[in-house]
């Protein structure tokens, strides 16, 4: 018998170093979820069971390839014995669903809809994150995880104060809830978080493709009377949204003028920390791992020994380069290494270092640069296949500068890359961003940021203590000037480089700075907790329950 819950109902999660995400979404809700283990606050999570994966990409003689990346979920589940279904138009969904247990506070159940029951077509649904091979499919797929996640909360009698829906995805679980609850009950249960200022996350659903599957009430229809707006809708029935960063909010509210919506910046877990430096703080700031707020004395850390820890990173993510990337010369440890670990896409401009090739060429020759593209590319995303495109074609023709792109997904991929660089680049075209994570994670790692003024490092970084900025602070693609944008970028670029290459102690308190403020301020920790008094508990009192180490 479980107590009673929270629901984090998401499309991606990522625990236990599984590829069932994508990106920065599944990142969060896996964070969110590892938090409320630490502070032993009942949390559980819903989502989809991917077997297949994402996207693994290879380039093979210039050419970019993507295969599926799956798993088998026998070896990381327990299956619940019962099968259930949802009852659409003319037709039922079955499925059954998996546990995974973080502890006996914190859980995630997966919806996988491969059983014999269903037709082929309902099978494939639950295979792949976000990529689907007809219109209906993604329907289908958020129909299944809103209506499935309420079909195991009642097949399980679980006790729910609060549906977190994180994201549009489940707006159907919304609409469901509507058809059966008075709009003021209804509002004391959902919670909503919108993660960027992007269409993708705020979806429209034409009614006549939707009103095949599943019957809209016509006071939904009032509220988005053209299509179904899934944002309109889940700003209308939820008592609590919120953005998820200072300038996400004043974007949102932009967009959205009429919404009562709150901010609730993101953070990060601290099981981002790499394992050398892991040793080095539990020397100097013992129980940093559950307590966060110990970050702030990271100044009693003496810099030769921050040094030592992360050159052991460093020399992780040289081997890794070159024995398992595709790269056009082998990196080492003398190379100033600049490392973009984020989804490869359009606007977070993860080929800026080479926009100009001339000058990076001109920087590299002076202080001798190797840059590190990580992350993966959604195989329809045809922005993101014009960057890695882009990189692919300027590897051949650098002479000075070195370019290894590692495309891969998981916890590891993720830890080696924010932890392993010189400095992080986080670049983004304003107003785009909604907070981003991964420069947090790479603070947490002592590695500064070079970052253009957008999402939540306008909150975080002091240029020149803790970090840099670049460009302007644009709150619309109007303002915009990239002209400008990427001449900054590399004045400030080239500056930074030169300092760590003649003032190597000035840099390494840059990195300093950074975990001592922006860790304990973006942790995972004070997050959930501000989720808590926000949206959960609502003004109720939660005391610290985490155990001590």
């Amino acid at each position: 018998m479980y107590k009673e819950t929270t629901a984090l109902v998401s499309m991606e999660i990522l625990v236990g170093g599984l590829r069932n995400y994508a990106g920065g979404l599944g990142i969060l809700a896996g964070d969110m979820l590892s938090t409320a283990r630490d502070l032993n606050y009942d949390l559980t999570g819903f989502t989809l069971l991917y077997d297949k994966g994402y996207v693994k990409n290879s380039i093979d003689k210039g050419e970019i390839k993507s295969y599926e990346d799956g798993f088998d979920p026998e070896e990381f589940f327990v299956k619940v014995k019962k099968k259930f279904f949802v009852e659409l138009k003319n037709t039922k969904i079955w499925f059954r669903v998996w546990k995974y247990e973080l502890s006996d506070d914190a859980r995630v159940f997966y919806i996988d809809s491969d059983v014999n029951e269903n037709l082929p077509e309902y099978r494939e649904l639950t295979k792949r994150v976000y990529i689907d091979n007809y219109p209906e499919q993604g329907l289908l797929k958020r129909l299944l995880l809103g209506l499935g996640t309420l079909k195991i909360i009642n097949e399980l009698d679980l006790k729910i104060n609060k549906y977190h829906l994180n994201e549009t995805h489940s707006v159907f679980l919304a609409i469901e809830l509507f058809k059966s609850l008075p709009l003021e009950d209804l509002r004391k249960l959902l919670v909503f978080t919108t993660h960027t200022p992007l269409p993708h996350g705020h979806e429209k659903h034409v009614y006549g493709l939707v009103e095949r599957f599943y019957e809209v009430p016509e006071e939904i229809k009032k509220i988005s009377p053209d299509m179904l707006h899934t944002t309109k809708i889940l700003l209308h029935l939820s008592g609590y949204s919120n953005a998820v960063s200072h300038k996400h909010w004043i974007i949102t509210k932009r967009m959205f003028p009429d919404a009562n919506i709150d901010f609730i910046t993101n953070g990060v877990h601290s099981k981002w920390v790499n394992p050398s430096l892991r040793v080095l703080y539990d020397k100097y700031l013992p129980g940093w791992f559950h307590y966060p707020e110990k970050f702030s004395y990271a100044g009693i850390i003496p810099l030769e020994e921050l040094k030592d820890a992360k050159e052991v990173v460093k020399k992780r993510l040289i081997n890794k380069i070159n024995e398992s990337t595709y790269h056009n010369k082998d990196f080492s440890k003398e190379d100033f290494i600049l490392v973009l670990r984020r989804r490869i896409t359009g606007y977070k401009r993860n080929d800026i270092v080479f926009r100009n090739v001339e000058r990076i060429e001109e920087i590299s020759k002076k202080y001798k640069i190797g840059v590190v593209v990580s992350g993966t590319l959604q195989p329809y995303d045809n922005g993101g296949k014009a960057i890695l495109k882009n990189l692919v074609e300027v590897m051949g023709s650098l002479q000075h500068t070195k370019l290894s792109i590692l495309l891969e997904n998981g916890k590891e991929a993720e830890r080696i890359s924010v932890g392993g660089g010189d400095l992080f680049l986080h670049t983004p075209i304003p107003p785009y961003e909604a907070c981003g994570t991964s420069w947090i994670r790479a603070s947490l790692n002592a590695i500064p940021v070079l970052t253009s003024m957008d999402g939540g490092t306008l909150e975080g970084i002091v240029h020149k203590y803790n970090g840099w900025f670049f460009g302007k602070n644009y709150f619309s693609h109007e303002e915009y000037n990239e002209e400008e944008d990427l001449n900054d970028f590399y004045n400030k670029l080239e500056e930074i480089i030169r300092l760590a290459r003649e003032n190597e102690r000035e840099f390494l308190m840059v990195g300093r700075n950074a975990l001592k403020t922006i860790a304990p301020s973006f942790s995972m920790k004070r997050c959930l907790q501000e989720y808590i008094w926000k949206a959960y508990k609502k003004g109720e009192v939660f005391y610290d329950q985490v155990k001590r180490q």
